[in-house]
């Protein structure tokens, strides 16, 4: 028999029993869906990790001093100044560039809408160390940070919410009551970690210091946060730790209140994203192939059911000429048909329920041909694989005690 042919007798062997059929393809669909879905998730995931990447920076530090507990108690504040960061990198020559940084929030008002959100007050520097990219205008200068000027950079979100689709660059706003002159709008950076990446403006850190903020600072020329580039080829790891080891002496920190000043690596975060995401793959992998296993071993099942109920064709089919391949050949052919029509199903399941996920995580969807290419082959090889012994033992079987049976 062709192979056309034993195509066609086991299509019409499985729809003598579609229910049946049907019911023993679930394992195969669950499992061959599992390796879409999986596949699209893990691509989805990893695209938008590199989008955090881009968003952390891959050669950027930052250190951050606050009050540290020591056994329920608060220990002393330790407070960063313009002089800490300049003391770091004049001593630190993998340091590139670096920026201080005063954040504090605002309302902002331009026209008759408003919006309350976070004022990052920056040194001009900003723009280099983030490699700022700007969807319209510039940012401030040194020169404007040092004369403390009342201008100020949107962040995409901002502009939007104050502005619309109209040009923000030369617009009017005020912020806490002060005046101020839209020089620029960043460019959109998305979410991170489910935060708005947006959602923030830009003015020069002494314009902060001195106009924006209600309370005086008790320390002159204070800071939250230090940011620094560091040239590539270096190791993060090993300029996080002398930076943390100069600070802690500037500062008089023992070992012990090392927390009161941290130096954070933001791509550690993306690490651990992808090591969590790795060891969830993993889980789902091996669920996935207990599924095509279970699957296999119904197929394994329902045909030797099938060999049982067509005893007598078989015995008929070997009295007229049929050698034992050709019964092998029908039998696995069933087998293997089956399995394919559940991987059909189960790509299209996998591919719905990688949309469903990418809909829900706020990932992009991507249908790695791999994958089907990969679904699809797995399977066939379950067909072969949990078809053989009932095809080989259909095969095997004694025509004439085959003819004998009722």
């Amino acid at each position: 028999m062709t192979l056309n042919g034993s195509v066609r007798e086991a299509i019409a062997a499985l729809r003598s029993n579609t229910l049946r059929s049907a019911l023993t393809a679930i394992g195969v669909i669950i499992g061959v869906a599992g390796i879409i879905a999986i596949a699209a998730a893990d691509a989805g995931a990893r695209q938008t990790v590199e989008g955090q990447v881009a968003i952390l920076g891959v050669n950027r530090l930052s250190l951050g001093c606050v009050p540290s507990s020591n056994s329920g108690r608060r220990g002393p504040v330790v407070t960063l100044i313009d002089d800490d960061a300049k003391f770091v990198t004049d001593r630190v020559p993998e340091v590139g560039a670096f920026n201080t940084e005063f954040d504090s929030s605002a309302t902002i008002v331009a026209g008759d809408a408003a919006w309350t959100t976070q004022v990052w007050g920056t040194s001009a520097s900003y723009s280099l160390t983030h490699d700022m990219k700007l969807k319209e205008g510039r940012f401030f200068d040194e020169d404007e940070d040092r004369r403390r000027a009342k201008i100020i950079v949107l962040g995409a979100t901002v502009a939007n919410k104050l502005f619309g689709a109209e040009s923000a660059v030369d617009k009017k706003v005020r912020v806490n009551g002060v005046p101020m002159r839209v020089v620029g709008v960043r460019q959109s950076l998305g979410r991170l970690g489910g935060e708005d990446m947006d959602d923030h403006v830009f003015v020069p850190i002494n314009t902060v210091r001195t106009r924006l903020l209600k309370d005086p600072l008790t320390v002159p020329h204070q800071v939250n946060l230090v940011t620094v580039k560091v040239a590539s080829g270096n190791d993060l790891d090993r300029v996080a730790r002398t930076i943390g080891q100069l600070i802690r002496e500037r500062k008089h920190l023992p070992e012990s209140g090392q927390e009161q000043c941290t130096v954070d690596n933001p791509t550690q975060y993306v690490h651990l994203m992808n090591s969590t995401h790795s060891a969830l793959s993993g889980l789902l992998a091996v669920t996935t192939v207990i599924f095509l296993i279970v699957g296999g071993v119904g197929i394994t099942n329902i045909m030797l059911v099938s060999v049982t109920e067509r005893t007598r064709e078989i015995g008929l089919r070997r009295a007229v000429g049929a050698r034992r391949v050709d019964i092998l050949a029908q039998f696995l052919t069933e087998a293997v048909v089956l399995c394919v029509a559940g991987g059909a199903v189960g790509v299209v399941v996998g591919v719905a329920a990688g949309y469903v996920i990418a809909q829900s995580s706020g990932w992009p969807l991507i249908i790695e041909p791999w994958a089907v290419a990969t679904a699809i082959l797995a399977s066939v090889g379950v067909g072969v694989a949990f078809g053989y012994f009932p095809a080989r033992r259909a095969a095997f079987l004694d025509p004439a005690e085959a003819l004998a049976r009722d």
